[in-house]
């Protein structure tokens, strides 16, 4: 009767040590995760004047005072906007005020826009935003586009020397937003 307990025993071991499964740990060469980076909507536009740094101070230099318009024209060597943006734009711009100088000034109304790659006409500055360039696209990833911006003075006759001084201003939304309003 021993022998057949001693049976019985060593079946029942056999048999629980068969019903469970046995630990495994699996050698991967590789693992996989899934990574998302949601990028947002980006504005990026820049100002430059004669190839110099973004936001570059125009100098527009040895004028005389002589009633006659003056002109440089748009692009690497003289006044540009590149754009850089991941979104479609609409590209504004305006003038703080007169050029002053001191208690001196010449009328915004003298200082003028022209081109901006989408046939803009001679435009004189005003102090509200100005739509210039109208769903201007996407570029390429990592890349930018760039457009001329012709500007125009005229000096008035017997205006004192000196240096006379505005703030242009470009701003853009995503096409089809609001028109800017400041700065």
């Amino acid at each position: 009767m021993k022998h057949l307990q001693w049976l019985v025993f060593v079946l029942t071991v056999i048999l629980s040590a068969g019903s469970l499964a046995p630990v495994f740990a699996a050698a991967s060469p590789s693992s996989t995760q899934e990574l998302q980076a949601e990028v947002e909507p980006t504005i990026v536009i820049g100002a430059f004047w004669q190839g110099g740094a973004n936001n570059s101070t125009i100098y527009l230099l040895n004028l005389m005072a002589d009633g006659q318009e003056y002109f440089w024209e748009g692009g690497s060597d003289g006044e540009q906007v590149r754009h850089s943006s991941n979104v479609e734009i609409d590209l504004y711009v305006r003038a703080s005020g007169n050029l002053a100088n001191g208690t001196n000034s010449i009328t915004l109304s003298n200082l003028k826009y022209a081109d901006y790659d989408a046939g803009v006409e001679k435009t004189a500055f005003t102090t509200s935003y100005v739509l210039v360039k109208e769903e201007w696209a996407v570029p390429n990833i990592g890349g930018e586009l760039v457009i001329p911006v012709d500007l125009y003075l005229t000096v008035p006759f017997a205006t004192p020397p000196g240096t006379y001084v505005t703030t242009i201003y470009h701003a853009a939304v995503q096409t089809g937003s609001t028109a800017p309003t400041s700065p």
